[in-house]
Protein backbone atom coordinates (compact mmCIF):
# COMPACT_ATOMS: atom_id res chain seq x y z
CA UNK A 1 0.00 0.00 0.00
CA UNK A 2 1.09 3.25 -1.20
CA UNK A 3 1.53 5.63 1.59
CA UNK A 4 1.69 9.71 1.22
CA UNK A 5 5.30 10.42 2.18
CA UNK A 6 5.78 7.59 -1.39
CA UNK A 7 3.72 10.34 -3.45
CA UNK A 8 6.22 13.04 -2.07
CA UNK A 9 9.50 11.43 -2.70
CA UNK A 10 8.41 9.79 -6.34
CA UNK A 11 5.92 12.20 -7.77
CA UNK A 12 6.19 15.78 -5.93
CA UNK A 13 9.67 15.66 -5.11
CA UNK A 14 10.62 15.16 -1.36
CA UNK A 15 12.40 18.75 -0.87
CA UNK A 16 11.82 20.54 -4.27
CA UNK A 17 12.14 24.67 -4.73
CA UNK A 18 8.46 24.80 -3.68
CA UNK A 19 8.77 23.32 -0.40
CA UNK A 20 12.41 25.39 0.19
CA UNK A 21 10.26 28.56 -0.69
CA UNK A 22 8.00 27.89 2.14
CA UNK A 23 10.13 25.98 4.18
CA UNK A 24 12.04 29.76 4.51
CA UNK A 25 9.13 31.60 5.15
CA UNK A 26 7.41 29.55 7.59
CA UNK A 27 11.11 29.05 9.58
CA UNK A 28 11.40 33.23 9.78
CA UNK A 29 8.18 32.98 12.19
CA UNK A 30 10.69 31.23 14.42
CA UNK A 31 12.10 34.45 15.19
CA UNK A 32 9.37 36.46 17.08
CA UNK A 33 8.53 33.37 19.04
CA UNK A 34 12.22 33.64 20.53
CA UNK A 35 11.99 37.17 21.32
CA UNK A 36 8.93 36.70 23.18
CA UNK A 37 10.39 33.79 25.04
CA UNK A 38 13.57 35.02 26.10
CA UNK A 39 12.21 39.48 26.29
CA UNK A 40 11.58 38.95 29.78
CA UNK A 41 15.40 38.85 30.40
CA UNK A 42 15.78 42.60 29.53
CA UNK A 43 11.88 43.42 30.14
CA UNK A 44 11.95 42.42 33.73
CA UNK A 45 15.58 43.18 33.96
CA UNK A 46 16.44 43.94 37.49
CA UNK A 47 19.29 46.89 37.78
CA UNK A 48 20.91 47.70 41.03
CA UNK A 49 19.08 49.43 43.49
CA UNK A 50 19.45 50.39 47.22
CA UNK A 51 16.68 52.73 49.67
CA UNK A 52 15.69 55.61 48.67
CA UNK A 53 16.74 57.99 51.40
CA UNK A 54 16.42 61.42 52.26
CA UNK A 55 17.31 64.08 49.78
CA UNK A 56 19.07 61.58 47.50
CA UNK A 57 17.55 61.96 43.68
CA UNK A 58 19.52 59.44 41.98
CA UNK A 59 21.23 56.06 42.75
CA UNK A 60 24.80 55.99 44.96
CA UNK A 61 24.05 59.55 45.77
CA UNK A 62 26.99 60.87 47.98
CA UNK A 63 25.07 60.51 51.42
CA UNK A 64 24.89 57.05 50.87
CA UNK A 65 27.34 55.59 53.66
CA UNK A 66 25.29 57.38 56.16
CA UNK A 67 21.73 56.03 55.24
CA UNK A 68 22.76 52.54 53.68
CA UNK A 69 24.55 49.75 55.26
CA UNK A 70 27.56 48.25 53.39
CA UNK A 71 27.06 44.07 52.78
CA UNK A 72 30.31 42.93 52.53
CA UNK A 73 29.22 39.75 51.98
CA UNK A 74 28.39 40.43 48.89
CA UNK A 75 30.65 43.42 48.67
CA UNK A 76 27.66 46.10 47.97
CA UNK A 77 25.77 48.38 49.05
CA UNK A 78 22.75 46.80 51.23
CA UNK A 79 19.62 46.73 48.31
CA UNK A 80 16.41 46.03 51.26
CA UNK A 81 17.98 47.62 54.42
CA UNK A 82 18.63 50.89 55.26
CA UNK A 83 20.19 52.81 58.71
CA UNK A 84 16.93 53.62 60.92
CA UNK A 85 18.07 57.13 62.15
CA UNK A 86 20.59 58.96 59.85
CA UNK A 87 20.81 62.62 59.65
CA UNK A 88 21.62 64.21 56.63
CA UNK A 89 21.88 68.28 55.55
CA UNK A 90 22.86 70.33 52.47
CA UNK A 91 22.22 67.24 50.26
CA UNK A 92 21.88 68.82 46.82
CA UNK A 93 21.62 72.47 47.99
CA UNK A 94 23.85 75.23 48.15
CA UNK A 95 24.48 75.12 52.20
CA UNK A 96 27.26 73.09 53.87
CA UNK A 97 27.12 69.57 52.74
CA UNK A 98 26.51 67.15 56.61
CA UNK A 99 26.03 63.70 57.41
CA UNK A 100 25.71 61.19 60.09
CA UNK A 101 24.51 57.79 60.96
CA UNK A 102 22.93 57.92 64.31
CA UNK A 103 22.30 54.45 64.77
CA UNK A 104 23.44 50.81 63.47
CA UNK A 105 20.39 49.48 63.92
CA UNK A 106 18.55 48.66 60.19
CA UNK A 107 15.51 48.37 59.05
CA UNK A 108 13.31 48.14 55.51
CA UNK A 109 13.28 50.20 52.53
CA UNK A 110 10.43 53.32 54.60
CA UNK A 111 10.39 55.39 51.11
CA UNK A 112 10.85 53.07 48.02
CA UNK A 113 14.36 52.52 45.83
CA UNK A 114 16.69 54.25 43.75
CA UNK A 115 17.79 52.33 40.66
CA UNK A 116 20.98 52.43 38.75
CA UNK A 117 19.71 53.68 35.15
CA UNK A 118 23.00 53.10 33.60
CA UNK A 119 22.09 49.33 31.75
CA UNK A 120 18.57 49.12 31.61
CA UNK A 121 16.09 51.84 31.21
CA UNK A 122 12.21 51.71 32.57
CA UNK A 123 11.84 48.20 32.98
CA UNK A 124 8.92 45.95 35.07
CA UNK A 125 11.16 45.86 38.13
CA UNK A 126 11.94 49.66 38.16
CA UNK A 127 8.20 50.58 37.67
CA UNK A 128 6.06 48.47 40.23
CA UNK A 129 9.23 47.89 42.63
CA UNK A 130 9.81 44.15 41.86
CA UNK A 131 12.82 43.47 44.46
CA UNK A 132 13.38 42.53 47.91
CA UNK A 133 10.05 40.42 49.18
CA UNK A 134 8.96 41.57 45.89
CA UNK A 135 11.51 39.86 43.59
CA UNK A 136 9.83 36.57 43.15
CA UNK A 137 7.29 38.43 41.26
CA UNK A 138 9.96 39.05 38.87
CA UNK A 139 10.56 35.84 38.17
CA UNK A 140 7.00 34.87 37.83
CA UNK A 141 7.20 37.50 35.19
CA UNK A 142 9.65 34.97 33.24
CA UNK A 143 8.02 31.42 34.10
CA UNK A 144 4.51 32.75 33.34
CA UNK A 145 5.63 33.14 29.48
CA UNK A 146 6.95 29.24 29.76
CA UNK A 147 4.17 28.45 31.46
CA UNK A 148 1.51 29.66 28.75
CA UNK A 149 3.47 27.44 26.49
CA UNK A 150 2.37 24.22 27.82
CA UNK A 151 -1.22 25.87 27.66
CA UNK A 152 -0.81 26.85 23.98
CA UNK A 153 0.24 23.51 23.07
CA UNK A 154 -2.40 21.59 23.92
CA UNK A 155 -4.83 23.88 22.41
CA UNK A 156 -3.09 25.17 19.62
CA UNK A 157 -2.60 21.53 18.52
CA UNK A 158 -5.50 20.45 19.06
CA UNK A 159 -7.36 23.64 17.23
CA UNK A 160 -4.85 23.00 13.94
CA UNK A 161 -5.76 19.09 13.95
CA UNK A 162 -9.44 20.32 13.73
CA UNK A 163 -9.50 23.02 11.52
CA UNK A 164 -6.07 23.12 9.56
CA UNK A 165 -2.52 24.16 9.89
CA UNK A 166 -2.70 27.21 8.09
CA UNK A 167 -5.89 28.90 9.84
CA UNK A 168 -4.59 28.33 13.03
CA UNK A 169 -1.11 29.51 12.50
CA UNK A 170 -2.40 32.87 11.18
CA UNK A 171 -4.98 33.05 14.35
CA UNK A 172 -1.76 32.59 16.85
CA UNK A 173 0.17 35.41 14.69
CA UNK A 174 -2.94 37.73 14.87
CA UNK A 175 -2.97 36.98 19.29
CA UNK A 176 0.71 36.88 19.26
CA UNK A 177 0.83 40.90 17.75
CA UNK A 178 -2.62 41.46 19.96
CA UNK A 179 -0.99 40.25 23.10
CA UNK A 180 2.23 41.84 22.43
CA UNK A 181 1.01 45.06 21.73
CA UNK A 182 -1.10 45.01 25.11
CA UNK A 183 1.39 43.81 26.72
CA UNK A 184 3.48 47.21 26.15
CA UNK A 185 0.11 49.23 27.87
CA UNK A 186 -0.13 47.40 30.99
CA UNK A 187 -1.28 49.30 33.81
CA UNK A 188 -0.20 47.01 36.60
CA UNK A 189 1.71 43.94 37.09
CA UNK A 190 -1.58 41.75 37.17
CA UNK A 191 -2.41 42.86 33.48
CA UNK A 192 0.97 42.42 32.04
CA UNK A 193 1.57 38.74 33.32
CA UNK A 194 -1.48 38.04 31.94
CA UNK A 195 -1.02 39.16 28.37
CA UNK A 196 2.78 37.16 28.98
CA UNK A 197 0.87 34.45 29.83
CA UNK A 198 -1.22 34.72 26.49
CA UNK A 199 2.35 35.42 24.70
CA UNK A 200 3.44 32.39 25.71
CA UNK A 201 0.64 30.27 24.27
CA UNK A 202 0.70 31.97 20.98
CA UNK A 203 4.15 31.40 21.22
CA UNK A 204 3.98 27.39 21.24
CA UNK A 205 1.00 27.80 18.46
CA UNK A 206 3.33 29.72 15.61
CA UNK A 207 6.26 27.55 16.31
CA UNK A 208 4.40 24.07 16.45
CA UNK A 209 2.42 24.79 13.88
CA UNK A 210 4.68 26.22 11.23
CA UNK A 211 6.81 22.98 12.28
CA UNK A 212 4.63 20.87 11.75
CA UNK A 213 3.60 22.67 8.47
CA UNK A 214 7.05 22.20 6.92
CA UNK A 215 7.06 18.82 8.35
CA UNK A 216 4.21 17.47 6.45
CA UNK A 217 5.29 18.82 2.90
CA UNK A 218 8.92 16.99 2.51
CA UNK A 219 10.25 13.34 2.50
CA UNK A 220 10.77 11.53 5.72
CA UNK A 221 15.23 12.11 4.75
CA UNK A 222 14.64 15.46 5.08
CA UNK A 223 12.65 15.59 8.35
CA UNK A 224 16.34 15.60 10.49
CA UNK A 225 17.80 18.29 8.60
CA UNK A 226 14.43 20.62 8.81
CA UNK A 227 14.31 19.83 12.08
CA UNK A 228 17.22 21.27 13.17
CA UNK A 229 17.41 24.25 10.50
CA UNK A 230 14.25 26.07 11.88
CA UNK A 231 16.30 26.51 15.21
CA UNK A 232 18.55 28.57 13.27
CA UNK A 233 16.31 31.05 12.79
CA UNK A 234 15.32 30.55 16.53
CA UNK A 235 18.80 31.39 17.42
CA UNK A 236 18.70 34.51 15.13
CA UNK A 237 15.38 36.13 17.14
CA UNK A 238 17.57 34.80 19.92
CA UNK A 239 20.48 37.13 19.01
CA UNK A 240 18.40 40.09 17.19
CA UNK A 241 16.59 40.71 20.68
CA UNK A 242 19.88 41.46 21.87
CA UNK A 243 19.86 44.38 19.65
CA UNK A 244 16.54 45.75 20.26
CA UNK A 245 17.12 45.63 23.65
CA UNK A 246 20.24 47.66 24.16
CA UNK A 247 18.92 49.83 21.67
CA UNK A 248 15.48 50.64 23.23
CA UNK A 249 16.01 50.27 26.77
CA UNK A 250 12.56 50.90 28.15
CA UNK A 251 10.82 47.70 28.06
CA UNK A 252 7.10 49.34 26.75
CA UNK A 253 9.29 50.23 23.96
CA UNK A 254 11.26 46.82 23.72
CA UNK A 255 7.90 44.99 23.64
CA UNK A 256 6.44 47.31 21.03
CA UNK A 257 8.93 46.77 18.94
CA UNK A 258 8.83 43.09 19.14
CA UNK A 259 5.40 43.13 18.47
CA UNK A 260 4.97 45.36 15.38
CA UNK A 261 6.67 43.74 12.74
CA UNK A 262 4.64 40.34 13.13
CA UNK A 263 2.12 41.90 11.18
CA UNK A 264 4.15 41.59 7.67
CA UNK A 265 2.99 38.07 8.52
CA UNK A 266 -0.56 38.36 8.15
CA UNK A 267 0.45 38.41 4.21
CA UNK A 268 0.61 34.47 4.39
CA UNK A 269 -3.08 34.43 4.21
CA UNK A 270 -2.22 34.52 0.19
CA UNK A 271 1.01 33.17 0.11
CA UNK A 272 1.14 29.57 2.14
CA UNK A 273 -1.30 26.84 1.21
CA UNK A 274 -2.77 24.63 3.21
CA UNK A 275 -1.11 21.37 4.65
CA UNK A 276 -1.84 18.86 1.86
CA UNK A 277 -1.33 15.89 4.03
CA UNK A 278 -3.74 17.58 7.16
CA UNK A 279 -6.17 17.96 4.01
CA UNK A 280 -6.00 14.12 3.05
CA UNK A 281 -6.62 13.30 6.62
CA UNK A 282 -10.30 15.32 6.19
CA UNK A 283 -11.03 14.11 3.12
CA UNK A 284 -10.56 17.02 0.84
CA UNK A 285 -9.04 15.00 -1.79
CA UNK A 286 -9.55 17.79 -4.17
CA UNK A 287 -8.00 20.44 -2.77
CA UNK A 288 -4.95 18.03 -1.77
CA UNK A 289 -4.42 17.01 -5.06
CA UNK A 290 -4.70 20.84 -6.58
CA UNK A 291 -1.95 21.40 -3.75
CA UNK A 292 0.23 18.64 -4.87
CA UNK A 293 -0.01 18.97 -8.46
CA UNK A 294 1.04 22.57 -8.15
CA UNK A 295 3.68 21.53 -5.99
CA UNK A 296 4.99 19.05 -8.81
CA UNK A 297 4.28 21.51 -11.63
CA UNK A 298 7.41 24.05 -10.03
CA UNK A 299 9.01 21.60 -8.40
CA UNK A 300 9.23 20.25 -12.72
CA UNK A 301 7.79 16.85 -11.77
CA UNK A 302 4.45 15.41 -12.32
CA UNK A 303 1.42 13.62 -10.80
CA UNK A 304 -0.09 10.58 -11.23
CA UNK A 305 -3.26 10.82 -12.79
CA UNK A 306 -4.90 8.39 -10.31
CA UNK A 307 -3.80 10.49 -7.60
CA UNK A 308 -7.30 10.84 -6.36
CA UNK A 309 -7.57 7.42 -5.44
CA UNK A 310 -4.60 6.90 -4.21
CA UNK A 311 -4.92 9.35 -1.02
CA UNK A 312 -8.85 7.46 -0.50
CA UNK A 313 -6.92 4.77 -0.45
CA UNK A 314 -4.30 6.01 2.06
CA UNK A 315 -6.92 7.36 3.80
CA UNK A 316 -9.03 4.50 4.27
CA UNK A 317 -5.78 1.81 5.31
CA UNK A 318 -5.01 5.06 8.31
CA UNK A 319 -8.74 4.67 9.74
CA UNK A 320 -7.66 0.70 10.50
CA UNK A 321 -4.66 1.02 11.88
CA UNK A 322 -5.36 1.35 15.78
CA UNK A 323 -4.84 4.24 18.03
CA UNK A 324 -2.87 3.91 21.13
CA UNK A 325 -3.07 5.91 24.17
CA UNK A 326 -0.79 6.89 26.61
CA UNK A 327 -1.80 4.01 28.70
CA UNK A 328 0.47 2.83 26.39
CA UNK A 329 3.57 3.97 27.43
CA UNK A 330 3.47 3.93 30.83
CA UNK A 331 1.69 0.61 31.90
CA UNK A 332 1.92 -1.60 29.13
CA UNK A 333 5.31 -3.21 30.45
CA UNK A 334 8.19 -1.97 32.40
CA UNK A 335 10.78 -1.66 29.54
CA UNK A 336 8.44 0.78 27.62
CA UNK A 337 7.34 2.55 31.06
CA UNK A 338 11.11 3.08 32.14
CA UNK A 339 11.86 4.04 28.32
CA UNK A 340 9.15 6.75 28.88
CA UNK A 341 10.29 8.15 32.08
CA UNK A 342 13.63 8.24 31.05
CA UNK A 343 13.06 10.24 28.28
CA UNK A 344 10.53 12.42 30.26
CA UNK A 345 13.02 12.87 32.78
CA UNK A 346 15.73 14.21 29.93
CA UNK A 347 13.18 16.35 28.32
CA UNK A 348 12.92 18.29 31.48
CA UNK A 349 16.34 18.55 32.23
CA UNK A 350 17.30 20.19 28.72
CA UNK A 351 14.98 22.37 29.26
CA UNK A 352 15.73 23.40 32.22
CA UNK A 353 19.09 24.04 32.24
CA UNK A 354 18.73 25.38 28.42
CA UNK A 355 16.12 28.35 29.74
CA UNK A 356 17.76 28.82 32.90
CA UNK A 357 21.29 29.65 31.03
CA UNK A 358 19.61 31.44 29.00
CA UNK A 359 17.91 34.00 31.69
CA UNK A 360 20.90 33.69 33.95
CA UNK A 361 22.87 35.77 32.05
CA UNK A 362 21.71 39.10 33.87
CA UNK A 363 23.36 37.86 36.99
CA UNK A 364 26.69 36.71 35.92
CA UNK A 365 28.26 39.91 36.46
CA UNK A 366 29.74 40.98 33.18
CA UNK A 367 27.33 43.35 30.82
CA UNK A 368 23.56 41.61 30.57
CA UNK A 369 23.77 42.79 26.78
CA UNK A 370 26.88 41.15 25.88
CA UNK A 371 26.13 37.75 28.04
CA UNK A 372 22.92 37.26 26.35
CA UNK A 373 24.54 37.84 22.95
CA UNK A 374 27.39 35.80 23.35
CA UNK A 375 24.73 33.25 24.72
CA UNK A 376 23.05 33.32 21.98
CA UNK A 377 25.43 33.21 19.31
CA UNK A 378 27.14 29.74 20.83
CA UNK A 379 24.29 28.13 19.98
CA UNK A 380 24.82 28.24 16.25
CA UNK A 381 28.18 26.08 16.90
CA UNK A 382 26.29 23.83 19.34
CA UNK A 383 23.53 23.40 16.58
CA UNK A 384 26.48 22.76 14.07
CA UNK A 385 28.48 20.08 16.21
CA UNK A 386 25.38 17.71 16.43
CA UNK A 387 24.64 17.61 12.94
CA UNK A 388 28.29 16.88 12.60
CA UNK A 389 28.34 14.34 15.21
CA UNK A 390 24.97 12.45 15.29
CA UNK A 391 25.54 10.20 12.18
CA UNK A 392 29.17 9.42 13.72
CA UNK A 393 28.17 8.96 17.21
CA UNK A 394 24.41 8.03 16.72
CA UNK A 395 21.56 9.76 19.00
CA UNK A 396 22.56 8.29 22.47
CA UNK A 397 26.00 9.49 22.91
CA UNK A 398 25.49 12.62 21.27
CA UNK A 399 22.85 14.13 24.10
CA UNK A 400 25.13 11.94 26.31
CA UNK A 401 28.47 13.55 25.54
CA UNK A 402 27.39 17.32 25.81
CA UNK A 403 25.36 16.94 28.91
CA UNK A 404 27.55 15.31 31.13
CA UNK A 405 30.30 17.69 29.47
CA UNK A 406 27.84 20.49 30.36
CA UNK A 407 27.58 19.08 33.93
CA UNK A 408 31.32 19.26 34.56
CA UNK A 409 31.50 22.32 33.53
CA UNK A 410 29.19 24.29 35.26
CA UNK A 411 30.04 22.10 38.49
CA UNK A 412 33.43 23.47 38.00
CA UNK A 413 32.34 27.04 38.76
CA UNK A 414 33.09 26.23 42.24
CA UNK A 415 36.33 26.49 42.08
CA UNK A 416 36.63 29.88 40.38
CA UNK A 417 33.49 31.26 41.46
CA UNK A 418 35.26 34.62 42.51
CA UNK A 419 36.31 35.65 38.92
CA UNK A 420 33.74 37.09 36.90
CA UNK A 421 35.35 36.26 33.44
CA UNK A 422 35.97 32.58 33.62
CA UNK A 423 32.52 32.05 34.81
CA UNK A 424 31.01 33.17 32.35
CA UNK A 425 33.06 31.49 29.78
CA UNK A 426 32.25 28.42 31.72
CA UNK A 427 28.34 29.30 31.45
CA UNK A 428 28.50 29.86 27.96
CA UNK A 429 30.51 26.20 27.49
CA UNK A 430 27.67 24.98 29.05
CA UNK A 431 25.33 26.93 26.86
CA UNK A 432 26.86 25.26 24.33
CA UNK A 433 26.85 21.77 25.27
CA UNK A 434 23.17 21.83 26.34
CA UNK A 435 22.25 23.49 22.89
CA UNK A 436 23.96 20.81 21.11
CA UNK A 437 21.63 18.00 23.02
CA UNK A 438 18.56 19.79 23.17
CA UNK A 439 18.61 20.36 19.62
CA UNK A 440 18.89 16.24 19.27
CA UNK A 441 16.49 15.30 21.82
CA UNK A 442 13.76 15.69 19.39
CA UNK A 443 14.52 13.53 16.92
CA UNK A 444 15.92 10.93 19.59
CA UNK A 445 12.46 10.69 21.02
CA UNK A 446 10.67 10.86 18.19
CA UNK A 447 12.71 7.54 16.86
CA UNK A 448 12.39 5.60 20.69
CA UNK A 449 8.62 5.77 20.37
CA UNK A 450 7.03 3.40 18.57
CA UNK A 451 4.31 4.93 15.32
CA UNK A 452 1.17 4.18 17.05
CA UNK A 453 2.00 6.62 19.98
CA UNK A 454 4.68 8.55 18.66
CA UNK A 455 2.81 12.16 18.84
CA UNK A 456 1.03 10.82 22.05
CA UNK A 457 4.90 10.03 23.29
CA UNK A 458 6.48 13.79 22.50
CA UNK A 459 3.19 15.38 23.36
CA UNK A 460 3.87 14.15 27.46
CA UNK A 461 7.87 14.89 26.59
CA UNK A 462 6.62 17.95 26.23
CA UNK A 463 4.67 18.80 29.17
CA UNK A 464 7.52 17.11 31.31
CA UNK A 465 9.76 19.53 29.22
CA UNK A 466 7.35 22.54 30.36
CA UNK A 467 8.11 21.93 34.09
CA UNK A 468 11.85 22.09 33.85
CA UNK A 469 11.70 25.56 31.70
CA UNK A 470 9.01 26.78 34.52
CA UNK A 471 11.05 25.79 37.33
CA UNK A 472 14.11 27.44 35.74
CA UNK A 473 13.20 30.74 36.79
CA UNK A 474 12.46 30.05 40.35
CA UNK A 475 16.29 28.04 40.71
CA UNK A 476 17.82 31.33 39.55
CA UNK A 477 15.63 33.18 42.34
CA UNK A 478 18.12 30.60 44.81
CA UNK A 479 21.40 33.25 43.39
CA UNK A 480 19.93 35.86 44.99
CA UNK A 481 20.19 34.78 48.27
CA UNK A 482 23.56 33.09 47.53
CA UNK A 483 26.01 33.43 44.92
CA UNK A 484 25.57 33.68 41.02
CA UNK A 485 27.12 30.28 40.77
CA UNK A 486 24.31 28.44 42.54
CA UNK A 487 21.96 27.98 39.92
CA UNK A 488 24.83 27.07 37.79
CA UNK A 489 25.27 24.34 40.07
CA UNK A 490 22.11 22.85 40.68
CA UNK A 491 21.62 23.05 36.76
CA UNK A 492 25.16 21.33 36.14
CA UNK A 493 24.16 18.70 38.58
CA UNK A 494 21.27 18.10 36.67
CA UNK A 495 22.93 17.84 33.50
CA UNK A 496 25.52 15.72 34.63
CA UNK A 497 22.73 13.10 36.40
CA UNK A 498 20.43 13.44 33.38
CA UNK A 499 23.19 12.58 30.78
CA UNK A 500 24.13 9.51 33.10
CA UNK A 501 20.66 7.95 32.91
CA UNK A 502 20.31 8.34 29.15
CA UNK A 503 23.10 5.53 28.80
CA UNK A 504 20.30 3.56 29.89
CA UNK A 505 18.34 3.73 26.92
CA UNK A 506 18.55 2.12 23.69
CA UNK A 507 20.57 3.62 20.24
CA UNK A 508 18.30 4.15 17.31
CA UNK A 509 20.40 5.28 14.44
CA UNK A 510 20.20 3.22 11.44
CA UNK A 511 17.55 0.74 12.96
CA UNK A 512 14.15 -0.05 11.56
CA UNK A 513 11.65 1.01 14.30
CA UNK A 514 8.79 -1.07 15.69
CA UNK A 515 5.69 0.47 14.69
CA UNK A 516 3.74 -0.12 17.81
CA UNK A 517 3.91 -0.50 21.94
CA UNK A 518 3.45 -4.76 20.81
CA UNK A 519 6.83 -4.70 18.58
CA UNK A 520 9.04 -2.20 20.43
CA UNK A 521 8.60 -4.39 23.55
CA UNK A 522 9.72 -7.74 21.78
CA UNK A 523 12.62 -5.64 20.17
CA UNK A 524 13.87 -4.94 23.50
CA UNK A 525 16.66 -7.11 23.81
CA UNK A 526 17.78 -6.55 20.25
CA UNK A 527 18.07 -2.61 21.43
CA UNK A 528 19.61 -2.98 24.21
CA UNK A 529 22.55 -4.47 22.52
CA UNK A 530 23.13 -0.96 20.87
CA UNK A 531 23.20 0.72 24.36
CA UNK A 532 26.94 -0.55 23.82
CA UNK A 533 26.72 1.54 20.55
CA UNK A 534 27.66 -1.32 18.00
CA UNK A 535 26.36 -0.74 15.36
CA UNK A 536 27.70 -1.73 11.80
CA UNK A 537 25.45 0.05 9.25
CA UNK A 538 26.09 3.23 7.68
CA UNK A 539 23.08 4.55 5.71
CA UNK A 540 20.41 5.63 8.23
CA UNK A 541 17.15 3.47 7.62
CA UNK A 542 15.18 5.04 10.27
CA UNK A 543 14.29 8.55 8.76
CA UNK A 544 12.79 6.18 5.71
CA UNK A 545 10.75 4.25 8.28
CA UNK A 546 10.06 7.07 10.83
CA UNK A 547 6.90 8.89 9.07
CA UNK A 548 5.75 11.34 11.81
CA UNK A 549 5.44 14.74 12.73
CA UNK A 550 7.97 15.54 15.22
Amino acid sequence: MEKFDDILVNHVGEFGRTQKLYFFLVCLTAIPCAFHSFANTFISGSPKHHCRFEGALKYKDDAIECAIPWDSDKDEWSKCEEYKKYNITGLNSNSDFNCTSESDEETECRSGWLYDRNVYGETVVTQWDLVCDKNWMRQLGKSIVLLGKVFGAFIFGQLSDLFGRKKILLVALMLQIACGVLSSFSGSFPVFITFQFLLGATVSGVFLTSFVIVTEIVGPSWRTFIGITIEYFYTLGYITLTGVAYALRDWQNIELTLSLPCFLFLSYYWILPESPRWLMTKGRYEECVKILRNFAKRNKTSLPEDCLETLKAIKTNEKRVKTETIKALLFTSSTMRWKTLLVAFNWLSNSMVYYGLSFHTDSLGLNPYLAFFISGAVEVPGYILSQLLLKRLGRKRVICIFMIMCGVVLLSTTVIKDYKVPVVIFAMIGKLCITASYGTIYLYSAELYPTTVRNIGLGFSSICSRVGSVSAPYILLIGDYTSAVMPLILFGGQSLLAGILVLLLPETQNQNLPDNVKEADEYKLTMCKLCTGNSTTDDYRAAETNDTTV
